[in-house]
């Protein structure tokens, strides 16, 4: 069985690509092993700010699903920014099984949530043809303390 690890972040990322390129340097050997090749098609302008660990880790963990069920396929990484959201799409040319690697989809859609995000599947037929990560590209963490201020200064 293969094993998923969580993606090191040694350096600071400052945008989503960079990102990417990262996660998809710890998937290499596992990409290598079923002979396919990922194209990073995401933006070099869209600047994370979201926390990035939690989205390394989801971003991580969808990636594990897709290269897991490739076997001699294009894997494409494409995003896209409405406004203050941001959808990321994998997308293998062989497609993804349904049944495998529902745990790490599970739990990537657990660590999505944290950040409220969603995780969307594309389907065609019997198969996964595509997976759809949402989430608003903002720092709760920042968001959590002004609100909690604004709290505090209604009180008075």
């Amino acid at each position: 069985m293969k094993t998923h690890t969580e993606p090191a972040i040694t350096s600071n990322p400052k945008t989503i690509n960079q990102l990417v390129k990262l996660i998809i340097s710890n998937a290499l050997p596992s990409v290598l092993r079923t002979n396919s090749f990922i194209l990073n098609d995401v933006p070099a302008d869209l600047n994370i700010i979201a926390d990035k660990n939690m989205l390394a880790t989801v971003l991580s963990r969808l990636l594990y699903c897709v290269v897991n069920n490739a076997e001699s396929s294009c894997i494409r990484i494409s995003a896209k920014e409405y406004d203050d959201i941001i959808f990321i799409h994998f997308k293998s040319s062989c497609g993804i099984n349904n049944d495998s690697d529902n745990n790490d989809l599970q739990q990537a859609q657990a660590y999505a949530k944290k950040m409220n995000g969603n995780i969307g599947l594309d389907r065609e037929l019997d198969k996964i043809t595509g997976i759809v990560f949402s989430f608003p590209n903002m720092d709760f963490s920042k968001n959590d303390t002004l609100l909690k201020t604004e709290i505090n200064d209604s009180l008075f």
